[in-house]
């Protein structure tokens, strides 16, 4: 059994009512993968700065997790399409009359 691990850093900057959060995974192949999340307090809520940290990071990891995604759908799609390709090259047999 293999183990690795990846860590994900989330830098968080506020200003005013608005917090930005910006969420980086390097991969173990080096890649970096980064995803960007917003939040914006309106006038009429509290000032709960750790709820627009949670919310601005959540956003930033959930586009992280989309940009990754789709990373990993971009290598695989050449297989796929082989594939498609030979099964639309050999239809399933005909069916008895």
């Amino acid at each position: 059994m293999t183990t690795k691990r990846w860590n994900i850093g989330i830098d968080i900057t506020e200003q005013d009512d608005e917090t930005y959060a910006c969420a980086t995974l390097t991969t173990g192949d080096g890649v970096n993968v980064t995803g960007a999340g917003h939040a914006h307090r309106s006038p009429d809520d509290r000032s709960i700065p750790e709820v627009g940290d949670e919310i601005a990071t959540a956003r930033a990891l959930t586009r992280l997790s989309h940009c990754l995604n789709q990373i990993a759908v971009r290598k695989i799609a050449p297989q796929q399409l082989a594939l498609r390709e030979v099964v639309e090259l050999n239809p399933p047999w005909e069916l008895p009359e």
